[in-house]
Formats: structure tokens, C-alpha cells, sequence
């Protein structure tokens, strides 16, 4: 009897050491599992919410590039496989213009209607002494303001006034090789912070050849037909290409203008809001009357019409559809299309009309719904 108390006293305490043996294995190995758990849960966090930002590449730019919080991101956008390039003012201000005319190997052409920016002349005078610079002005501007003083500076490099009503254009050629296709004067208060342009730079062979013909038609007063059909000129086809571009919206049709003066173009975009596209039409706020009744007009039929409260609308731009855009000097005028020497083109590069929809709707959100005298 003694031994089998014996031996059930030692199975129990086997049992015993046994059941403490597992006890402690597993205090011992739990803490452990309890870290890991706790570590793969802090890991996981950090990958979540501290995974380092990547490098993001930058897109080239172009030496001669210096783009808006009322304005888009960047100065310009890059040289596209199109062959363009867009500038924006305010935001890009005189440096793309000082760069090219400071960077070019050759010579400058220039063909505008204002030039009265010191360091642009300044540039020019410079230029003169190395390349060939040729430059046209309007004599006459509207308001006054004689570039003679202008001319007398830049006589070193000869200039000359073309025979037309107004030589309102804005262009320039570099080296034979690049067109600027612009809205803006060279002025100051242009370049400098004022007023809403939109800049071109093609070095598309067949636009620069085209730019150049006429450049050269001007210079000797002799008459040209452009063979482009993507130039825009007046008092060539403005007229027709513009209508067409308007024609040819079925969605939208973005307008930024300075001027609403011309029942044709006035026409053709009551027509476009009425087959059911979306006309909005940007006009300086300090629209006189003389846009008075293009504005009744275009809204009569649908359109919507602001005047922006920032800027001054200087611009001569349109979008349709998101599909192809229209820049140049040609206001909404009858004058502009049918009498003056004007340039502008039209092209369907995708990253350029994306940076000009963008543009606009941030000038659409700071202006004010256009009212007419007399509240209409």
C-alpha cells in the first residue's frame, strides 16, 4: 500500500513538473510573439505614412523660358513635339523676350504695334551691334504715343512702317528659325504684370518660312497670299478662319477678347450657343461702349459674357472643344480682320490647350457677370 501511495506521489508530481514545464515554455515564448506583432503593426504604419516622397523628374526647359495664383504654374510649357511652346502673361513678364532677342546667333525681326519697354530696346540696341535686327512699328497708334523716339533709338538697326491701316501685329523671328505668334505689346505694363497674353513660339519650318514671306512683304510693301493654313492673318483669311473655328465647336467654346466689335464673329457665336455649345466669353472689365452692343448681342443669344476684375483682358485667344485653340493679335473687330496687318495661328497641341482651358477658368473665376449700359 505504501508503495502505490509512493508511486502515485511521484506520477502526480511528474504531472505536475510537466504542466509547469509547458506553463513556463510558454510564458517564455509569448513576450516574443507579442514584440513581433507589435513590430510588424509599427512597420507597417511607417510604410503607410513615411515611405520617402520619390524623385520626380523635371521636364526640360528651354533656356529661353523664364506660367499664374490668377495664373497657371509654369512660365512655359515645354518645347512640344508639335514644335510649340506657350507663354502666359503676367507671370513669365519681359525675360522670354529679353532671352531670345540676348540668345540669338543671327538676327531679330521684329513686327509690332508697340514697343516701349527700355529693356527690350535696350536688348535690341544691343543685338544691333552683333546681328541683324530689322524692326516695323505701327507710327500712328491708337491713343497716341509716337514711337519716333523708339526708332530714333533703334536706328543703328533701321526700321520701317508698313501700309496698312494699323500694323497691329506681334510677332518676331529669331535666327531665321523661330516665329513668336503673341497677343502682347512690348510695353511695360504689358509684360509686367497687368495684363492676361498668351505667347506662341513655333519652330515649325513651314509656319517660320511663312512668318518670314510676310515679314519680308511688309518690309518692301509689296503684296503676299500666305500658304499656311494654320497662320491666321489679316487681311488675308482672318475673317474666314476665324469664323470656320467658330463653325466648328459642337461642345464648347472658350473666347477671351478685348474686343466684341464685329457682327460676323458676333453672329457666328450667337450660332454656336444656339446649336447647344457652351460660349463663355471672358472682355475686360472696363469694357466701353463701343462692346456694349456686341456684348447685348452675344448674350442675347446665349452666350455667357464676364469682364474680368483682375486683369486687363488683353488677350485674343479661343479653345473649342478642348480640341484646338486659336492665339494672335486679331481683336473682334471689323478693322482687326478686314483692314489691319494681324497674325495669329491655329493648332491643336494638346499640353498648350490643356495650360489655356486652365488659364481661363481660373480668369472666369475672378470676373464678373458683364452688364451692359443701361442694365441690359
Amino acid at each position: 500500500m505504501l508503495r502505490r501511495l509512493c508511486n502515485r506521489k511521484v506520477a502526480l508530481i511528474s504531472l505536475l513538473l510537466l504542466a509547469l514545464s509547458f506553463f513556463l515554455t510558454a510564458y517564455t515564448f509569448a513576450p516574443g510573439d507579442s514584440t513581433s506583432a507589435s513590430q510588424a503593426f509599427l512597420d507597417n504604419y511607417a510604410r503607410r505614412h513615411h515611405t520617402p516622397t520619390p524623385t520626380r523628374k523635371k521636364s526640360p526647359v528651354s533656356t529661353s523660358q523664364t506660367t499664374i495664383s490668377t495664373t497657371p504654374t509654369g512660365t512655359t510649357t515645354p518645347l512640344a513635339q508639335s514644335g510649340l511652346q506657350l507663354f502666359v502673361e503676367p507671370t513669365a513678364g519681359e525675360q522670354v523676350i529679353l532671352n531670345a532677342i540676348n540668345n540669338a546667333q543671327q538676327s531679330v525681326w521684329l513686327e509690332t504695334y508697340l514697343l516701349t519697354d527700355t529693356n527690350i530696346i535696350n536688348a535690341l540696341e544691343k543685338a544691333a551691334g552683333r546681328i541683324q535686327v530689322r524692326v516695323m512699328l505701327e507710327p500712328n497708334p491708337v491713343g497716341g504715343g509716337s514711337p519716333q523716339s523708339t526708332l530714333d533709338a533703334l536706328k543703328a538697326a533701321g526700321a520701317r512702317s508698313p501700309s496698312f491701316t494699323l500694323t497691329h501685329e506681334k510677332g518676331m523671328i529669331v535666327d531665321g528659325k523661330t516665329a513668336f505668334i503673341m497677343t502682347c505689346n512690348f510695353t511695360y505694363s504689358t509684360l509686367n504684370g497687368k495684363n492676361r497674353e498668351y505667347g506662341i513660339i513655333d519652330t515649325n519650318t513651314p509656319d517660320v518660312q511663312n512668318v518670314i514671306d510676310i515679314f519680308n512683304a511688309d518690309w518692301n510693301r509689296t503684296a503676299i497670299q500666305p500658304s499656311d493654313p494654320g497662320l491666321v492673318v489679316s487681311p488675308t483669311n482672318s475673317r474666314t478662319d476665324l469664323t470656320a473655328f467658330i463653325n466648328s465647336a459642337q461642345s464648347s467654346l472658350l473666347i477671351e477678347a478685348e474686343e466684341m466689335q464685329d457682327s460676323g464673329i458676333e453672329q457666328a457665336i450667337v450660332s454656336a450657343a444656339q446649336r447647344g455649345v457652351k460660349v463663355q466669353v471672358i472682355l475686360p472689365s472696363s469694357s466701353t461702349d463701343s462692346n456694349a452692343p456686341g456684348i447685348g448681342t452675344i448674350k442675347a443669344g446665349g452666350a455667357l459674357v464676364e469682364e474680368d476684375a483682375q486683369l486687363y483682358m488683353h488677350a485674343k485667344m479661343m479653345v473649342a472643344d478642348g480640341s484646338s485653340a486659336f492665339v494672335g493679335s486679331e481683336n473682334i473687330s471689323s478693322n482687326s480682320l478686314d483692314n489691319n496687318r494681324e497674325l495669329g495661328l491655329i493648332f491643336s497641341d494638346q499640353s498648350i490647350i490643356a495650360t489655356l482651358q486652365t488659364t481661363f477658368q481660373q480668369d472666369w473665376s475672378v470676373s464678373q457677370a458683364a452688364v451692359q449700359p443701361g442694365g441690359r
